[in-house]
C-alpha cells in the first residue's frame, strides 16, 4: 500500500534525521506518523523512537527543568505505551528496548529533579531484561542493559557518600 510505503519512507527519514543527531527533527517526523493509523507493532516501535528522541532532547537542550520533565514524563506516556504491543513472552528483545529506554527516562528525570524515585523506578524498568533475552540473547542489548545497571548502581554509590 502507498500509505506503507510513505511510512517506511518517513521512518527512514527520521533514522537519518537522528544519525545526524537532529533529534527535534526526528521527534517531529515520528509524531506525525504516529497522527496514522498504524499496525500495533508499529506504532510501538514508533512510540519507543519518539520518546527516545525526546529523552534526547530534553537532556540537550537548555530547557527550564519543568520542560525538561514535560519532555520526559511523555516519553514516559510512549513508552508505556509501546509496552502494551510489545510483550515480553512475544517480542523480548523488542520488551527489552523499551524497558531500557524507560530506566533511561527515568535516570534523566533523576538529573533533572532528582528525585530518588525515578532512580527506583529505572531499576524497576530492567526487572527481567537478561532473563528475557535468554541464554542466547544479544549480546549488544545484554550489554546496554549492563551498562545502565553500572550507571544505576554509580548514582546509588554517590547518594550514599553524600549522606
Amino acid at each position: 500500500r502507498s500509505a506503507d510505503k510513505g511510512v517506511i519512507a518517513a521512518l527512514t527519514r527520521a533514522r537519518t534525521l537522528i544519525d545526524g543527531e537532529d533529534f527535534a527533527g526526528a521527534a517531529t517526523l515520528y509524531g506525525k506518523v504516529l497522527d496514522g493509523e498504524l499496525q500495533p507493532d508499529l506504532r510501538s516501535e514508533v512510540q519507543t523512537n519518539l520518546a527516545a528522541a525526546l529523552c534526547t532532547l530534553a537532556q540537550q537542550k537548555h530547557w527550564p527543568p519543568t520542560e525538561a520533565l514535560n519532555q520526559l514524563d511523555r516519553a514516559r506516556d510512549l513508552l508505556t505505551a509501546a509496552l502494551q504491543h510489545r510483550q515480553r513472552a512475544t517480542a523480548p528483545r523488542d520488551w527489552v528496548s523499551s524497558r531500557a529506554n524507560l530506566a533511561l527516562v527515568h535516570m534523566a528525570r533523576h538529573d533533572v529533579a532528582g528525585n530518588e524515585h525515578d532512580i527506583l523506578s529505572a531499576h524497576m524498568a530492567l526487572d527481567g531484561a537478561e532473563d528475557a533475552l535468554g541464554r542466547h540473547g544479544d549480546a549488544e542489548l545484554i550489554g546496554w542493559i549492563k551498562a545502565i545497571r553500572d550507571h544505576l548502581l554509580e548514582l546509588r554509590d554517590r547518594r550514599g557518600r553524600r549522606r
